[in-house]
């Protein structure tokens, strides 16, 4: 049975137009909700079969990007999942003070905003968050209908739950192993557990009629690497292929590999993980062999949650949005996660299944992730709060040809970067103070290997893109509430 729209009446229908959350058209107030399912996935890098890769075994994402548009060009704002999930929510891009590290709340850093899941429950949707939506569950968490972050990170391998209870103190807590993976089910780790939680809540709200933003979180890929022992079982140990490029990239600036990332997060909460250097081959292939086998479990549970919309009945009245809050180093220059504004970290993979738009198609449009707010209250027919950042994609949506934008700005802690095509230009600032910068021509490095900004016959792209970020670092150091 499809939704039927709720019909808002009384002062529940004034006060939602007076506040100007609503649309203004009142046909539409009568007209069937688009229900949203919102699919959030932890340091996911596009290295997928529909973005072109074999590495990974991806079969449910790659038929939801067959079923809708890929683009090949989307990007987070800021490679730090607090920060990134803080700026998608609220539409607002991350400056120098605000949205910039993984701790972010959203509420504290923008309390003016009005959040995704505010603007869709002021609207008639039951707004429900399983799983890593923001960073902090209790963010914003009056505007849930219901939300249940879950216990991300709990391992089931007796041997692993032994080492733990014996290990030192990392940054957060009790360092762990970086990997497991045991003989049990899919439903045994969090992410099977809010899967679960979530077709069945959909299929409830369907039999009540009640329209939903569902918002799913996926901490896998996220280490640790830990998922059912068939997922690891999926790859050949010995054929795992490391990154080829492990070394600093020549002439690149100090800040960008010892300030900007030095692989932190690896280092300080996960056992048998040297405190610097290059790793091992041997740590190296069991790094990336778990990071394989955790995007596998983590595409199965996708399938599960997907194929339910099909179960359910409402497939063709449901929007599904998948993205992730940013992209994942797996030894490239020497370098592990994420933090940074190389390649590696700001590349996403970023999918949009709409039953009224294109499927089976790709757009080179280059997308962020603060255009996302927009283009969902677009979809729903909700009129989008004045503030907003970012573009609708509904353009592309119906026309993948169509170059809705030609380059996105990102930034990390001292780095701030522009990347079109061509070129990805960074400029790192110690506060106010300029302290260097670094130019790729991606044509014919993607790899970003050789840093060319200082070069004499580069002065003049130098000066463009410098001028580029001036202009961008004083429009988001406003306060966009005011």
């Amino acid at each position: 049975m499809k939704n039927r729209a709720i019909k808002h009446i009384g002062f529940t229908l004034l006060t939602l137009y007076i506040t100007g959350c609503i649309s203004e058209n009142p046909k539409e107030l009568e007209s069937e909700k688009q229900n949203i399912l919102f699919i959030s996935i932890d340091d996911l890098r596009p290295k997928l079969g529909s973005y072109g890769e074999t590495k990974m075994i991806t079969p449910n994402i790659d038929q939801l990007a067959a079923n809708g548009l890929r683009f090949n060009n989307a990007y987070t704002n800021i490679a730090v999942c607090g920060a990134s999930r803080a700026s998608i929510m609220t539409g607002v891009r991350p400056s120098q003070k605000r949205f910039n590290d993984f701790s972010t709340r959203a509420s504290v850093d923008a309390p003016s905003a009005i959040p995704l899941n505010q603007i869709f429950k002021e609207n008639g949707y039951e707004t429900i968050g399983y799983g890593k939506i923001y960073h902090h569950e209790d963010d914003f968490s009056k505007y849930w209908s219901e939300v249940d972050k879950g216990n991300p990170h709990v391992f089931q391998d007796p041997k692993s739950i032994e080492t733990i209870n014996n290990a030192e103190r990392g940054e957060y807590g009790k360092k762990t192993p970086i990997l497991e993976y045991p003989e049990v089910d899919n439903y045994s780790y969090n992410d099977g557990k809010i899967t679960k939680k979530a077709i069945a809540k959909m299929k409830d709200l369907n039999d009540q009629n009640k329209p939903f933003f569902m918002a799913v979180g996926y901490v896998s890929p996220h280490l640790p690497f830990i998922q059912p022992k068939k997922y690891w079982d999926l790859y050949d140990h010995d054929s795992i292929e490391l990154a080829d490029n492990t070394y600093k990239p020549e002439n690149s600036p100090q800040i960008a590999i010892e300030a900007q990332h030095n692989s932190a997060e690896l280092r300080k909460n996960y056992l048998g993980i040297p405190e610097d250097g290059i790793l091992s081959d041997s740590l190296s292939r069991d790094l990336i062999h778990g990071y394989y086998a955790s995007v596998s479990y983590m595409d199965a549970l996708i399938g599960e949650l997907v194929q339910s919309l099909d179960d359910i009945g409402i497939r063709e009245n449901t929007t599904i949005i998948l993205w992730s809050d940013h992209g994942y180093f797996l030894g490239e220059h020497g370098f592990w996660c994420k933090h940074s504004t190389f390649h590696e970290a700001i590349k996403i993979p970023f999918i949009i299944s709409s039953p009224n738009f294109v499927t089976n198609r790709t757009t080179e449009s280059f997308t962020e992730l603060v255009d996302v707010y927009p283009t969902l209250c677009e979809i729903a027919n909700i009129k989008a709060p004045d503030y907003l950042q970012g573009k609708s994609l509904i353009p592309v949506l119906k026309d993948p040809t169509k170059i809705l934008k030609k380059e996105i700005y990102t930034r990390y802690k001292q780095g701030e970067a522009v990347v079109d095509k061509n070129f990805s230009y960074t400029e790192f600032f110690e506060g106010e103070e300029y302290i260097g910068n670094m130019l790729y021509y991606l044509q014919n490095d993607r790899k970003q290997n050789v840093d060319i900004s200082n070069r004499p016959e580069n002065a003049k792209l130098i000066e463009k893109y410098h001028k580029k970020l001036k202009v961008m670092r004083e429009k988001v150091n406003k306060d966009p509430f005011k």
